[in-house]
């Protein structure tokens, strides 16, 4: 990547991620399960799951270039009414719930850069001490050049729960992955459509405890270091403290609807959505 045309190495990624895809069986059924559920009759195809690796590919060499060569990324906002609402210190505390979609270290480098005011964001640990070591050297560069962001790691035994209280009840921003479901991670089943999604309980509870208001954030990739970002009206408005199945219950259309959007961008390698048996 140091030395080679951007095209070049673009081009290079489709051999290499068919690699990858061949060889990674349990993923790639994930996959393939994940949206047959979603899209009955087309989401099974071998080539829907190719382009499912082949986007999380071009997204990660878009973040080795962002984090790694300081390339410039270009964005566009939807949303921009609700954008400028959240970014104002007097709205007060506030949850962003998004996907695994885009990029997400990408999505908050760039939300942070333009955010003007603390957003705490909430990671898995990786799987090996040796790869997490890594991941939060570049993560630490990343905190350097965008002071406003901070980083949580969920990690077992933690109390990050309560400290992400603490920080929404104090007036600030926490942004949260409200789509996957993997280690410790407590889960709920939520239904729309014949469709069972297995979905984090935490971040339900975050609002419930909390009653801030809850804006769905969605990071989709358009080309090389191109990334849209929508920002919807908040599907709970805040004011009281609603149930987590009350918020379950809005959250899950809004990211229903994007994912039948942009399937072809949601990165999970777990199985996490079925269909309802009729």
């Amino acid at each position: 990547m140091r030395w080679l045309p951007a095209w070049l190495v673009t081009v290079l990624t489709y051999p290499v991620t068919a690699v990858f895809w061949l060889l990674a069986v349990p993923q790639r059924e994930a996959i393939r399960g994940n949206l047959s559920a979603l899209m009955p009759g087309k989401g099974d195809s071998a080539f829907a799951g190719f382009r499912v690796f082949l986007n999380f590919a071009l997204t990660y060499l878009d973040r080795l270039w962002y984090l790694h060569f300081d390339r410039e990324v270009e964005w566009e906002v939807v949303g921009k009414e609700e954008f400028e609402i959240l970014r104002r210190p007097e709205s007060g505390g506030a949850l962003v719930f998004t996907v695994h979609s885009g990029n997400y270290d990408i999505g908050a480098g760039l939300f942070a850069s333009k955010f003007g005011r603390p957003i705490h964001t909430v990671r898995m640990p990786e799987a090996s001490a040796s790869l997490q070591e890594l991941r939060e050297q570049e993560l630490r560069r990343q905190e350097s050049r965008e002071p406003h962001l901070h980083i949580h790691y969920n990690e077992p035994g933690g109390h990050l729960g309560m400290e992400l209280c603490r920080k929404l009840m104090a007036g600030e921003v926490v942004c949260v992955q409200g789509d996957r479901v993997m280690g410790d991670v407590a889960p709920t089943e939520a239904h729309i459509d014949g469709v069972t999604y297995s979905i984090p309980r935490g971040p339900l509870v975050l609002a419930e405890v909390t009653g801030v208001p809850c804006y769905p954030v969605f990071l989709t990739r358009k080309g090389r270091l191109h990334y849209r970002i929508e920002i919807g009206k908040p599907f709970h408005p805040g004011g009281r403290k609603p149930k987590a199945a009350e918020i379950s219950a809005a959250w899950l259309p809004v990211m229903h609807d994007f994912l039948l959007r942009h399937w072809d961008q949601w990165f999970v390698f777990e199985p996490l959505v079925t269909r309802d048996q009729t």
